[in-house]
């Protein structure tokens, strides 16, 4: 794992390689001078998973070894960092939804796709790197990597290059010819300042009813760009598929739509920590909550493989559940993990 987190590359994900200029930076996948720097404030400090720094080694009563990344406060500066952009194009690709700090239009389709976009690129990246990584730590050290686990690892690697390259192709040839088609956006106002921002490509399990999302067709899965972030009077929850997709999301779309506040708050506490490791957290969030509910989210946050999947399918269980109940008095009471303070 040190290895692997060492030998990140550098290299720019923007499909006009042959124009690249000035030094790959390290590029924000949520804006530092809007999104970060509300969250965090004053002190220029927020709370995510730092993958950047060494996990903690837990030994199991099994005899397996569980590596736990904590959650630590961040410099702004770094917080959501990747280095998969030249300062050319970091500077020209997002300068709709960067330059100036601009509030989201909803009206705006290349602000919606320029969102999307970042959403995507930025865990594109992360996939693409971890498979070279991979290959070539294999080339050096065969022995470790040929566990069952160190199998399933890579082989869910070569199928998520798979399911990714079509998506970056759309998005590549839309960036190239200046347009900004051919992807659908869900934008959901949320009439405050949320304490917390989040960028991931998901393919979420279930619709905000507990029903079974069939969001993987003939072996592929298909995912969605999601974005939430706090603007200075309200927040934007945004969710993008290419249009092809559409038809798989769009009952869930419709009801993220027209759901009362509680029970969109109720979906997102639910998904978002299990979902994404990209979360990022005010410090006011993370030293509201208590020491207990710090360990939930934590672990939480770091669950995968079979582990996620129990998890998911108890997520599927409680949003069911509610959707039963009579009233929506259900969704006012919050899970353990509140992340609306």
């Amino acid at each position: 794992m040190e290895k692997m987190r060492s030998a990140m590359k550098k290299c720019c994900m923007h499909p006009d390689q042959a124009h690249c200029k000035g030094k790959i930076k390290a590029a924000h996948a949520l804006q530092n001078n809007k999104i970060i720097s509300i969250l965090a404030g004053s002190e220029r400090h927020v709370y995510m998973m730092n993958t950047k720094k060494k996990p903690l080694l837990i030994p199991m009563r099994d005899g397996e070894i569980i590596p736990i990344v904590e959650l630590s406060k961040t410099s702004a500066n770094d917080a959501t960092t990747e280095t998969c952009f030249c300062d050319l194009h970091d500077n020209i690709a997002f300068a709709v939804i960067e330059k100036g700090a601009p509030d989201f239009d909803e009206t705006s389709e290349k602000m919606k796709f320029i969102y999307a976009y970042k959403a995507f690129i930025f865990e594109y990246y992360k996939q693409r790197i971890g498979l070279d990584i991979f290959r070539s730590n294999f080339k050096e050290n065969p022995y470790p990597f040929l566990s069952v686990d160190m199998v399933g690892m890579y082989r869910m690697l070569l199928l998520k290059e798979q399911e990714f390259e079509p998506i970056k192709s759309h998005f590549d040839e839309q960036i190239v010819a200046g347009t900004f088609d051919g992807v659908v956006t869900c934008a959901i106002k949320i009439p405050e300042q949320i304490k917390f921002a989040d960028y991931a490509y998901i393919a979420p399990d279930y619709d905000m009813n507990g029903k079974k999302t069939k969001h993987t067709v003939k072996g592929s899965m298909h995912r969605v760009a999601i974005t939430i972030f706090p603007e200075t009077n309200q927040s934007w929850l945004l969710l993008s598929c290419l249009k092809s997709e559409q038809y798989i999301y769009e009952i869930l779309f419709q009801q993220l739509k027209t759901a009362s506040l509680p029970k969109l708050k109720f979906y997102i506490n639910l998904v978002l920590p299990l979902y994404s490791e990209n979360m990022v957290l005010s410090t006011e969030l993370w030293e509201f909550w208590d020491e207990e509910v710090q360990m939930a989210y934590t672990y939480y946050a770091n669950l995968e493989g079979k582990d996620a999947v129990v998890m998911g399918k108890g997520i599927g269980f409680g949003l069911n559940n509610a959707a039963c109940q009579k009233s929506d008095d259900v969704y006012n009471n919050s899970p353990k993990i509140n992340l609306f303070i």
